[in-house]
């Protein structure tokens, strides 16, 4: 029996069908699928409404704001509940590195699993043009504002991010592989990382078994051309 466990993470900008991507490979490789569940738990831990980490309570930045609730507290606070969230999403993402395979979309989980060996770190990105469309077609935004909008979703998700990792959102140093969903698609951009699961898991596939023969049979022709 394999007790491996392999991470994927997820991190996309705005419009690039990243967490689309995430559910399905997560659903074809039957392994675990964390995205707004992470959230759910923990606003049970924190004994508050889970409605609280509901994405209209972001704010600009990138963090969720008491200021939108039916009270204020100060920058301070704010901060504060902030960085209570963030340690108890490296609590919850830690222990389910732990227990099981899965894949985690958002929530710094590249950053916090970094010293992992057994992770997929995954940056999803598109073109303009493509993201301008979700923005219209998908969320109703009107042409003369989708441009302001685009920015400011990638603005929300980069915030939070740099603010506590130290790092660059969307640095290509920062992950193991930068897919373009505007000339990949999600059947493709799937099946090349549950290739990549496979092989992190151990799993032979009958391509890879081919290409391991062929590459050691090229080793030996090799050494007797230099011998």
């Amino acid at each position: 029996m394999n007790n491996k466990h392999v991470m994927i993470t997820v991190s996309r900008q705005f419009g690039t069908n990243g967490r689309e991507i995430g559910r399905v490979l997560a659903e074809y490789l039957d392994i675990g699928y964390y995205n707004k569940e992470i959230m759910a738990q923990i606003a049970n831990d924190m004994q508050i409404d889970p409605s609280f980490f509901e994405d209209s309570n972001l704010n600009d930045a990138g963090f969720f704001s008491l200021s939108k609730r039916t009270f204020t507290l100060s920058t301070m606070a704010e901060i504060s509940v902030n960085s209570e969230l963030y340690e108890k999403s490296c609590d919850l993402i830690q222990g389910i590195a732990q227990r099981e395979s899965a894949v985690i979309v958002g929530r710094c989980a590249d950053y916090i699993l970094k010293d992992d060996p057994n992770v997929i770190r995954v940056f999803c990105y598109s073109d303009r043009d493509t993201r301008i469309k979700v923005a219209m077609n998908e969320y109703g935004v009107p042409f003369k504002k989708v441009d302001k909008f685009v920015d400011l979703q990638d603005q929300k998700r980069s915030g939070f991010y740099e603010f506590y990792t130290n790092q660059k959102w969307g640095q290509p140093a920062n992950y193991d592989v930068m897919i373009n969903t505007s000339t990949v698609s999600l059947e493709e951009a799937v099946e090349f990382l549950a290739h990549w699961y496979d092989h992190k898991m151990g799993v032979e596939s009958i391509k890879g078994a081919f290409m391991n023969q062929y590459l050691n049979e090229k080793k030996v022709d090799l050494s007797r051309e230099s011998a």
